[in-house]
């Protein structure tokens, strides 16, 4: 059985930034596995936002080659499933988080919403698993019936 694994950009990023806390195990949970691993294409546009924060600070040399890597995790090939964004559907369902008072942040509650909303059809019937770092998205999907790493 294959572990579907929907994966928000705070875990993503950990993976590729080797001064993030539990940047190995991200690697090896997300990037060097078999399991299905899905995240939104939000994802790429957090992702290149973290990259560019993390130039600017100096922990990184080149955001290009980071970006670079992303794209090839997440193309065919690689080791990320980028799940399209269906406003119509994704929209009622995060407002709905964010009002039944989650306390989340609005890209937070996309990210939870995709994973509950959107990822059913790719996962074949099995349970996805939430990866996340946040505290309060971890919460929240708990409270909607979520496995969180």
């Amino acid at each position: 059985m294959v572990t579907v694994l929907y994966a928000d950009t705070s875990a993503v990023v950990r993976a590729f930034l080797p001064d993030e806390p539990e940047h190995e195990q991200m690697i090896e949970l997300l990037l060097d596995n078999e399991d299905l691993v899905l995240t939104s294409e939000l994802t790429r546009v957090e992702f290149a936002s973290a990259m560019a924060t993390a130039w600017n600070n100096g922990r990184i040399r080149d955001a290009k080659l980071a970006l670079a890597r992303f794209d090839a995790e997440a193309g065919g090939d690689g080791a990320l499933s980028l799940v399209p964004l269906v406003p119509q559907v994704i929209m009622p369902a995060a407002y709905r988080l964010v009002s039944d008072h989650h306390s989340l942040r609005t890209l937070d509650a996309i990210h939870l919403a995709v994973a509950l909303h959107d990822t059913a059809g790719l996962a074949d019937g099995e349970p996805v698993v939430m990866v996340t770092r946040d505290q309060r998205q971890a919460d929240a999907a708990k409270a909607h019936g979520l496995e969180v790493r």
